[in-house]
This record gives C-alpha cells, structure tokens and sequence, in this order.
C-alpha cells in the first residue's frame, strides 16, 4: 500500500522531489515498477510529472488515492517496505548458503545486506542561519560534560580536545613497538569506568590476566614487575586492593581477547561484543590484530577494509571507538602526521582524532596531529614510570603550573624509591 500512496501523491501534487531529493529507485517501487520508470522518463524528458489523465491512459488499471499524509511519514515507511523485502531476501540466501556449509559466504551476504540498510534513503538540509538550535545544545554542553565527552584519562589532553565525543569519536593511538600505546588505552579505559560507563577493550595481543595485572598497577599503583613475577612482598598490600576493587566505581571493564573466539577478532565480532555487553565506549588494542572480513588481498587493503568497517561501526553503534596502530618506521622532517600509520593513510583519514606516541628513556610525549574539535596541537610531556603506573604532567615553560615542576619531579623520586607503597 505504501508504494501506491507514494506515487499518487506524486501524481496529485506533481511534485517530483520525494524520489529526486531521497535518492529513491525502482527497487523501493517493487510491485509498481513499470509505473516509477514512466513518471522518471516524463520528469526527465517534459521537466514535469505526467497529468493524472495521461498517466491513466497508459496504466488504466491503477488505482488513485487521496493521500493526505506528509512526505516524512511517507518516505519513512517507504524505506521500512523496502528494508524488510530486502531482509527476506537476504535471510533466504543465507539460509540456503547455511545449509550447504558456506558459512564464510553467508557471513559476507549478511554483512553487505546490514550496510546496504544503513545506507542514506533521503537528503535534508538545515538552514544554519535560522536553525540556532546549536545554542541550546552549547549550554547544555556547558553544564553536563559527561553527557557529551568521556575523559581521555588526561586532564591536559582534556582541556585541548574536550575528552572523546560520546557520539562521533573514532580516535587512533599511533606509536612504535614498546612505547606505550596500551598502557595509553588502559588509562583512558579506566578514565571511562571512573565516569561509570560500560567499557570494552579487545586485548589481541594480551591475556585477560595481564591487562588485568595493568589495571592494578594504574589504579593502585602496585608494581607491575611484581605481580607478572610473583613477588609475595607485595602480597599484603595487593590483597587489600583487591578486596576493595569491586565495588569502587560504577562502571565496569569488559575484556575480549582472540583466545574467547579462538581467532582473532572482526569487526562484527567488535559488534557483537558491544551489543552484548551494551558498551557505551570501545578501545580496541591493536588495529593491526582484527581480521579483515572483506579478504583484502594486500596488508594496505585489509588495513583500509578494517578501518572502513570500524568507522562504520562508529556511525551505526553511536559511541566512541579508541584504537591503537603502528606506527611506520620511516620518518618525516616536519614531524609526526598521519601519513606515517603503518598499513594504511586511510586510517588517518577515516579518524576523527589521531595522537602519535613518542618516548625517551622515562619520558612519554602526547603529539596530536589531527584535532577534528580543537585547533590546538600542543605536544604534552609526561614523565612515567609503567612499573608503577605513574604520569606525571611536565609543564612547558610558560604554562600557569610551570612552577610546579620540581613538586612533580619530588612526587616522582619519592615512588621510584617505594614501588609498592599502598596507595589505592
């Protein structure tokens, strides 16, 4: 019914721009094929919608309505119509591939059959010079951060970039082997348990026990040497941790690692993972460990299919996707940029944020290369020390807490000499 309330409101209102401005074809006219392909050929040879009279002459059958709804509601089940014939006809050929033992085959017609539903029916436009509905959302913005951000976990790297977009972040860490990239997403991990959200991280590379025996050693500071090792001297002090974690936040931390799935992980796997477990945020650790669904035939096609399907990913789960990649051996004279992730450009180009992670000896540096929020790229400098989890910000000069440099340098000394001090 749908299909025929749409073309007689066509014909009555001889307005062509329900199907021009929504990208509308003969597949969404199934049962009126033959009548959508004679309105499109009249509109495009006479510039106008056939006379009902002489639509009539040609397809004296069809039966007129006086349809009244407005084109949003049309178009809205026009779309649904068109979805769930689509859905049955994709579900029948997965079936059947099913049946024969072509599961890698039914996997690839289910995942075009989902990107084909999320693909734009319509085009809308909004007129920014009188639609000031921005204002409201900035004052709102003003006073609820959490409900439009999650903390990176770094309050200077907060206050250049805001936090992650609660909606629209697909953010990449990028550093070499070694330097510090999941130590990064397991702060800024724990960062969003502290905001009480739901958290999920695929570890490829690491067991659900040593990120485990990470998040210890961030959040209470207990050497993480000891614990991989089995150092009973930090036995007391690690058990009273212990004891008190499960009920410090009200978020939670969800790990997913290849050995759960006995292989690594795809994107759908990472959609599954977040549908299951309602995640409100995704840290993926690393890029290069996801498989590519779409069988790329070299390492930068598979990188640009992975990064392609986590971006969709983002668009269609609205929450945001913080992941790691490597970064290329090569060097650029005018510093980091996105070029130099390994693989593939398009991850640079698919991300909405991307920081390179650079380190000397002791010292880590946050380099954001590309901001979509902020014009600011201020390279920020921290003095670390992963065996105990600390951070310490080290201010350039010229910042407001540039005096309080040798305080962190003090706070410094004082937990490399006490590396299992109860501080939790």
């Amino acid at each position: 019914m749908i299909q025929l309330q749409v073309l007689n409101k066509i014909l009555s209102t001889k307005d062509y721009s329900l199907i021009s401005l929504n990208n509308l074809t003969s597949e969404y006219f199934s049962n009126y094929v033959s009548e959508f392909e004679y309105i499109k050929t009249h509109v495009t040879k006479y510039g106008q919608v056939p006379d009902i009279a002489t639509f009539l002459s040609v397809f004296p059958d069809f039966e007129l309505l006086d349809v009244q709804e407005k084109d949003s509601f049309l178009l809205e089940e026009l779309v649904k119509d068109r979805n769930t014939r689509h859905l049955a006809k994709s579900f029948n050929s997965i079936r059947s591939l099913l049946m024969e033992n072509k599961v890698d085959e039914a996997m690839d017609l289910y995942k075009r059959a989902s990107e084909t539903l999320n693909e734009s029916a319509g085009i809308t436009s909004v007129d920014i010079l009188r639609d000031t509905s921005r204002y409201d959302a900035y004052i709102e913005r003003t006073k609820d951060f959490d409900k439009f951000y999650v903390s990176t976990g770094f309050k200077e790297l907060d206050a250049i970039m805001g936090g992650w977009d609660r909606e629209e972040e697909l953010a990449t860490i990028v550093a070499r082997p070694g330097v510090g990239k999941s130590w990064f997403l397991l702060k800024s991990a724990i960062a969003s348990v502290e905001q009480g959200l739901r958290v999920g991280l695929y570890s490829g590379e690491m067991s659900e026990r040593k990120v485990g025996y990470r998040l210890d050693t961030l959040i209470g500071h207990v050497s993480n040497g000891s614990l991989m090792h089995g150092n009973i001297g930090v036995q007391p002090y690690y058990e009273r941790y212990i004891k008190q974690l499960p009920n410090k936040y009200k978020g939670c931390l969800k790990v997913l690692t290849p050995t759960m799935i006995n292989r690594p992980a795809t994107v759908s796997d990472l959609r599954a993972f977040v549908e299951k477990e309602k995640l409100d945020i995704l840290f993926v650790d690393q890029h290069s460990l996801l498989d590519d669904e779409r069988r790329g035939k070299t390492p930068i096609e598979k990188a640009a299919n992975i990064s392609r399907d986590l971006k969709n990913l983002q668009v269609l789960k609205k929450i945001p996707i913080i992941s790691a990649s490597q970064q290329n051996r090569t060097t650029n004279e005018n510093g980091a940029d996105t070029a130099q992730i390994a693989q593939s450009d398009r991850i640079g180009q698919d991300s909405t944020c991307v920081i390179f992670i650079e380190r000397s000896d002791d010292i880590v540096k946050l380099r954001p290369v590309k901001l979509r929020d902020s014009a600011s790229n201020k390279t920020l400098s921290y003095q670390v020390d992963f065996n105990v989890g600390e951070f310490i910000y080290i201010p350039e000069e010229g910042d407001e807490d540039s005096s309080q440099v040798s305080e962190y340098e003090h706070r410094y000394e004082e937990n490399q000499e006490s590396v299992e001090e109860d501080v939790f």
